[in-house]
């Protein structure tokens, strides 16, 4: 009698729900990340269900890419429009960001070049997002505070991981929230303490009595 064994892994090459690690994304240059993101948006619009999956996988990576040459404001767009379209930006941001969280909380199950790679994802995230969280309280300047009270700590390992590839070491990201929101916070403490002065450009002038 034969037996046939199955073997079943529980992820990816990259680890987690990831489609690469940062280590993987660096070695991509702009091309190839334009590639990616194109075949990613010809999927989902192919798809009849779950249009939203492949934007999201295209979204994370391009995140989860060390931005130190600028590239993700460079091809982010389609994507960020075509989730916008379908009423899924938020949606999926918020998801990202809580498979980003747990997967920095729960450390022992990843391996430390994912939780390399989900750092950097929020990391880009909020420098993404930290001019409109300036701007008013809403849906960035949410994100950012719930990366603050998750309470990150980057683990020995990702720190020599990431230290080892070249990149300098950083703080943990709810410490950069804690900085962007603590700036946040003086900036509307100041802007409170010295209110704007009122504009009298358009004011008629009054005439004298002769």
């Amino acid at each position: 009698m034969m037996i046939f064994t199955l073997v079943f892994f529980s992820y990816s090459g990259a680890g987690a729900g990831l489609l690469h690690t940062y280590n993987e994304l660096t070695l991509m240059d702009l091309d190839q990340i334009n590639q990616l993101v194109t075949n990613k948006l010809k999927e989902s619009k192919k798809s009849h269900h779950g249009k939203a999956i492949p934007l999201k996988e295209a979204f994370q990576a391009v995140y989860a890419r060390p931005d130190t040459d600028r590239m993700i404001q460079k091809v982010i767009t389609p994507i960020r429009s075509e989730l916008q379209d379908l009423q899924e930006y938020e949606r999926i941001v918020q998801q990202l960001t809580d498979e980003a969280l747990n997967a920095l909380k729960h450390t022992k199950n990843f391996r430390p070049q994912v939780q390399v790679t989900y750092a950097i994802f929020l990391e880009n995230l909020m420098a993404d997002f930290k001019s409109a969280a300036f701007e008013s309280d809403g849906f960035e300047r949410e994100v950012i505070r719930k990366i603050q009270k998750a309470k990150i700590k980057l683990t020995k390992e990702a720190k020599n991981d990431r230290n080892h590839r070249g990149f300098k070491e950083t703080k943990s990201p709810s410490e950069t929230a804690e900085a962007i929101l603590d700036s946040i916070n003086a900036a509307e403490r100041k802007k409170v303490a010295t209110p704007e002065e009122t504009d009298h450009s358009n004011s008629v002038p009054v005439s004298e009595e002769p």
